[in-house]
């Protein structure tokens, strides 16, 4: 069936590229006229899956371009020859439908969409003279950059005939011409990573090569004889030099990380006077994943791993830096799924029968109470301890009898606090019905899981409750037993049997991999208090590797990723593999298979200089002048925790920091962060915790003297009493900026008074609590002191309503009031009826001078 109205339809469709809706074609022609035509009526026309509309005769070419783009890793191609591509192709008239959520139609070209780009960039092996530096930037490594001759000695060449180059990247600078200095480079690290920068590792950046001018605080290349921790002797760092003497010359320059963990990433201090140091490039900007031309994902297919280097290598990168350093993985990696579970919580583990067999484990208890010195876990006619400082710090183990279960944990000393939090610890008694399984993890823990089904290649410990399992295994207490099976072997088919009988299943083969041979030196914990081994620099390190099964078509391959790069190490028959002896930094080893159901198996670990060091245990801290000058010394590695104590009840946790090698606690990381704090408070303590060998507290007192406050008050009034006289009666707008800072300078701590919601104010009366703090028998408290009453005006208050502030004084449980409009300021004593009183005016007092009468009549501990 065919309509005559429909032939112009015919024609707009045949002479356009692309597809239309419904509504495009229909509305101009036949429904703004009334016409109820649809274009299914017609055999013409065909709609498209994704809801628009072209000739029957036509061939949709979106799948096809999708395909290429994929295949010659584009990200973009111009429409029309994408269309004349496909019609030779497939010998049809092809169109493009621009509803396709893989696509973006920008002008004449087709896009992939953003979630269908990776952050790679689409490389080009050559493009045109005109091209080049003008549309397109050379791509080098940083390492093939920062060994490049200066510029003057380029003689006529071009830097891409100068510097080995990768390839040429389109790349858009908004309000910046390119030139041929410039160059692109994939940043290497997360030290210049500061979370506004965008110098994040991975990411691209434009650089401009040997810079002229001032290189003061800007972001540079710098090569030298130096050793920076994740790249060696080149690096990109801010540039800060100090001011120049009389003969033009620096006496320091330098080479500041932006990353603000600078026990990870320090910053490196250069000698001027060393002849090795040069700075080969500026970052002109770092880049966003829409200034240059993208290539696509990687197509997966389902079920399947892409065992590609470069992906791989990106996986593990982000890997590491999630381990050690606490990044947060992307959505897509597999270890996103990994657990995070708080230390909050009480885990069962479970180690060899000689090792202590069964284990609760806690730990790291952030924000537990420096006061807790001893946590006890208390089960049924058993009990337990754990040293809260171990606890507070990395996760910590407790030897249980299986039978005792509940368990519940509590402070000692502090057993009948109840908001110390350790109620979350507590953990119901194991089912007696059947085994309790635990997987043995690389580093010989056996870590509880919830599946019956057990893997091939891996390494189990089966806790059996009493009349279960009969005789197999290690008697524990109570008739308990701890079977050790290892599944890398070949079964028997009595061991199937009694696995059965158990109600455990065996399924596929999972890959395992753990240390061999070569011990490590020491043993440490990250921030979520996961352990890795660290190992002296110049050891060859062995895993072994067991449980791959690999059918026709599979693959499985053994990674090493660390600051050398991404190597494929070949497995061998065996299962025993060596890595070398790598250089020192941190590194990850991780078995892959190409079946996304298998789970891959990984180690990582840290390769260091003088690893088995020994130190001598013994901690200081001292602050000669004021806070902000504190010095700390501990042993190496060891956790120093900083704490800014207000009062009892109040303490913030400023930082965790680790010992330096030379004994030294880095406290100048957070020296701005101390100052700071010093600066609001009147008296406070800095906390200095040292674990197990105990904590120094260093008090701060930080209230100002009559002529600070003098000198202060009449600033903050000159500067805003055409601000407080304006909004007389607008207290909240008021409060940060007029009340919040001249209660302060009066002595006292301003807060919105709960008792005072039962004292019902008359019209134009509001009432805020002031308090004080005071040091009494070597700790702070905070009391109330007054009653801060706010009016419009003053005189009808004092006459008319003395009887309400005394009931505000009572509630708040203080003798006196201060009366204020904001510019002038008076007292009242609950009680009295004083017809005549002293009020201040702030404009008066300044100018009088009797500022100091005042502050004696209504400020505190001047």
């Amino acid at each position: 069936m065919t309509r005559a109205s429909f032939d112009a339809l015919v024609t707009r469709l045949a002479e356009s590229p692309t597809t239309f809706s419904e509504r495009e074609l229909l509305e101009p022609t036949h429904w703004s006229l009334g016409e109820d035509a649809r274009l299914r009526e017609d055999l013409r026309f065909r709609e498209t899956p994704w809801g628009r509309w072209m000739l029957a005769e036509d061939l949709v070419a979106n799948d096809a371009v999708y395909r290429w783009l994929h295949v010659e890793k584009r990200g973009s191609v111009v429409l029309d020859a994408a269309l004349k591509r496909a019609g030779e192709v497939f010998g049809r008239r092809c169109v493009f439908c621009a509803d396709d959520p893989r696509f973006v139609l920008r002008h004449d070209e087709v896009h992939l969409s953003a979630s269908e780009l990776s952050r790679q960039p689409v490389v080009e092996d050559k493009v045109g003279d005109l091209e080049k530096y003008r549309t397109h930037l050379p791509l080098h490594s940083l390492k093939a950059a920062a060994a490049s001759e200066p510029a003057g000695e380029w003689g006529k060449r071009a830097q891409d005939q100068v510097i080995e180059t990768l390839g040429w990247v389109r790349v858009t600078l908004p309000g910046r011409a390119l030139n041929d200095r410039m160059f692109i480079a994939a940043i290497e690290g997360h030290s210049m990573d500061d979370g506004k920068s965008g110098l994040v590792d991975g990411g691209y950046a434009v650089f401009e090569l040997w810079p002229s001018g001032t290189k003061q605080n800007l972001s540079v290349l710098v090569r030298g004889a130096f050793s920076d921790p994740e790249t060696g002797s080149y690096a990109v760092k801010k540039y800060v030099a100090d001011q120049r003497d009389a003969e033009g010359r620096h006496n320091k320059v330098s080479l500041v990380s932006l990353n603000p963990n600078k026990e990870r990433y320090p910053n490196i201090e250069l000698q001027p006077e060393d002849d090795d140091i040069a700075v080969v490039a500026k970052v002109v900007q770092a880049l966003s994943t829409d200034d240059y031309e993208r290539r696509p994902k990687p197509k997966r297919r389902v079920g399947r791993r892409n065992l590609t280097g470069d992906e791989q290598a990106a996986r593990l990168g982000r890997r590491v830096a999630s381990f050690f350093d606490g990044t947060a993985p992307e959505a897509d990696d597999e270890d996103s799924n990994t657990t995070t579970s708080t230390g909050w919580q009480t885990r069962l583990v479970c180690l060899e029968v000689a090792a202590g067999g069964l284990q609760l484990e806690v730990g790291p208890l952030d924000g537990l109470p420096i006061f807790v010195k001893k946590l006890r876990v208390v089960g049924t006619e058993w009990d337990g301890f754990v040293l809260a400082a171990n606890a507070k710090t990395r996760r910590t183990r407790a030897p249980v009898r299986p039978g005792t279960g509940p368990w519940r944990w509590e402070a000692v000393g502090f057993e009948e606090e109840q908001d110390l939090g350790l109620d979350k610890l507590a953990l119901d008694a194991l089912d007696v019905t059947g085994p309790i399984v635990f997987r043995v993890d690389a580093d010989g823990v056996g870590q509880r899981i919830k599946s019956t089904m057990l893997a091939l290649g891996q390494a189990y410990r089966l806790l059996l409750p009493p009349n279960v399992g009969a005789d197999l295994g290690t008697e524990l207490d109570g008739g308990w037993r701890i079977w050790s099976l290892d599944l890398a072997a070949q079964l028997s088919p009595t061991t199937r049997q009694t696995l059965t009988a158990l109600g455990l299943d065996i399924g596929e083969a999972w890959p395992r991999i753990e240390w061999a041979l070569a011990p490590a030196a020491v043993w440490r914990t990250n921030a979520r208090g996961e352990s890795y081994p660290v190992f002296e620099a110049g050891t060859e390190l062995l895993v072994n590797v067991g449980g791959v099964s690999v059918e026709e078509g599979d693959e499985a391959v053994l990674f090493l990723h660390g600051p050398a790069g991404t190597e494929r190490l070949s497995l061998s028959s065996s299962g025993l593999v060596s890595l070398g002896a790598p250089a020192a930094g941190r590194w990850a080893c991780a078995l892959m298979h190409a079946q996304t159901s298998v789970q891959p198996a990984s180690l990582l670990f840290e390769v260091a200089e003088d690893a088995l060091e020994v130190v001598g245990v013994s901690s200081s801290a001292v602050a000669h002048s004021e806070l902000a000058s504190l010095e700390a010394a501990a042993p190496p590695g060891w956790p120093v925790t900083l704490r800014w104590r207000v009062f009892a009840a109040c303490e913030e946790l400023l930082a965790t920091l680790y010992g330096n090698e030379d004994g030294t606690v880095p406290v100048d990381s957070v020296a701005s962060i101390i100052e700071a704090r010093a600066a609001r408070a009147r008296l406070a303590d800095l906390v200095v915790d040292f674990g197990e060998l105990g904590r120094r507290v260093l008090p701060h007192d930080g209230r100002a003297s009559l002529k600070q406050v003098r000198e202060q008050l009449t600033d903050l009034w000159q500067k805003r009493s055409g601000l407080v006289q304006s909004r007389k009666g607008a207290w909240l707008q008021l409060r940060k900026p007029w009340f919040e800072p001249v209660t302060e300078l009066f002595g006292y701590g301003l807060e919105e008074a709960t008792l005072l919601a039962d004292v019902e104010a008359p019209h134009d009366l509001t009432a805020w609590g002031l308090t004080v703090d005071e040091r009494m028998m070597g700790s702070i408290t905070r009391s109330p002191s007054r009653v801060l009453v706010l009016t419009t005006d003053l005189d009808a208050v004092l006459r008319d309503h003395r009887t309400w502030i005394d009931s505000a004084c009572s509630a708040a449980k203080v003798r006196d009031a201060i009366i204020t409009d904001g510019a002038r300021w008076t007292t009242h004593r609950k009680g009295s009826q004083q017809l005549k009183q002293q009020v201040w005016s702030l404009d008066h007092a300044i100018g009088l001078g009797s500022i100091d009468e005042m502050l004696g009549d209504l400020a505190e501990g001047l």
